[in-house]
């Protein structure tokens, strides 16, 4: 007796219940149910993984464009901040400002200069995933109130600036930060502290890692609020999608913080519902004890403390935080033989 060869899905699926109408028939009886309500689940569920993926960098990347952002907005007393801008190796021209240590008033760039030639520590500041520069105005006068330079700019696609962001995009633009600094304004590397916070600090533990494989270390590397990698913080979120299937930016700090040989500072809130809490500290765990001129890594807890409101909630700690490092980081610079 001849049996009907089976098909590959049959085969595969011997549970499968052919329905009388095909796929879209109406099921006669459990099985048939069963198939009929799985396949059409599937079927949203696939799509709605196409439809995330296909949106993931619109749901990442928030930010605020504007057509220019005047330094009147920046509500600080005349030539204290100053216009400043790079260019990336793509060719696009990224605009930023220059909060001068000290909140000294400048003239012209010459002065500026000169204030810069001062020996001060400089902070190049890599903010996170929403808004611009002109949101982080409370950090940057924080920073230049401790006598540290700010350069402070926006990525692609930020404030007034061309393209769009990706996480090579933003790699590019902070390397285009960093050769500003050390090449245009002739600042030594360990004067230099890359500063990173939220989706910055993955931007910022990406460059570090580079610089510290070339031999080029900054003089520190500062963490707010960021996370061990963007697929462990989209799956906090998202937990039933396969986000290291499907995200394409995924900031992978923790496999490469162990390259990092500067002094590590690393500051998050308890109940940070952005990035939660246990994700800053495994990123800390997984760093270095100490960096090569000795210095141990410093998580600093701030408990109760939130995702963007850490400079409001605990501008004390913070204050003491960056003066403290800043001071520390230099001396060792200082400290350190030159090497020939």
């Amino acid at each position: 007796m001849n049996s009907e060869p089976k098909s590959t899905w049959n085969r595969l699926l011997p549970w499968l219940v052919p329905m009388p109408g095909g796929m879209f028939g109406k099921p006669q009886n459990g099985k048939q149910m069963l198939v009929y309500y799985f396949s059409r689940v599937l079927a949203f569920y696939v799509l709605t993984m196409i439809l995330l993926m296909l949106v993931q960098r619109w749901l990442i990347y928030q930010p605020t464009q504007v057509d220019t952002l005047s330094l009147d907005l920046a509500n600080t007393p005349y030539g204290v901040v100053h216009e400043i801008s790079t260019k990336t190796e793509d060719g696009l021209e990224l605009k930023g400002w220059h909060f001068i240590a000290g909140q000294i008033a400048c003239l012209d760039h010459e002065s500026c200069n000169v204030e810069l030639a001062k020996g001060r520590p400089v902070v190049i500041l890599l903010h996170g995933n929403g808004g611009n520069r002109l949101h982080r105005l409370e950090t940057c006068r924080l920073l230049a109130s401790l006598n540290l330079h700010v350069f402070a700019f926006d990525y692609r696609g930020y404030a007034e600036n061309p393209g769009s962001p990706s996480q090579t995009g933003l790699l590019n633009d902070a390397r285009a930060f960093w050769k500003y600094a050390v090449r245009n304004r002739k600042i030594n590397p360990d004067r230099i502290i890359l500063m990173g916070e939220s989706l910055g600090g993955g931007v910022a533990t990406l460059l570090a890692s580079e610089l510290c494989q070339q031999n080029t270390p900054p003089a520190g590397l500062v963490l707010r609020s960021t996370f061990s990698s963007m697929v462990d913080a989209a799956s906090h979120h998202y937990p039933i999608v396969p986000v290291s299937w499907l995200l394409w930016d995924q900031y992978r700090s923790q496999s490469v913080i162990s390259n990092i040989v500067c002094p590590l500072l690393l500051i998050h809130g308890t109940e940070d519902q952005v990035v939660p809490y246990e994700l800053g500290k495994k990123l800390f765990e997984a760093a270095p004890a100490t960096s090569a001129s000795g210095v141990p890594k410093e998580m600093l807890t701030i408990e109760k403390g939130t995702h963007n409101g850490l400079i409001y909630e605990a501008r004390g700690p913070l204050t003491i935080a960056y003066d403290q490092f800043a001071k520390q980081v230099i001396a060792q610079s200082i400290a350190q033989p030159a090497v020939n």
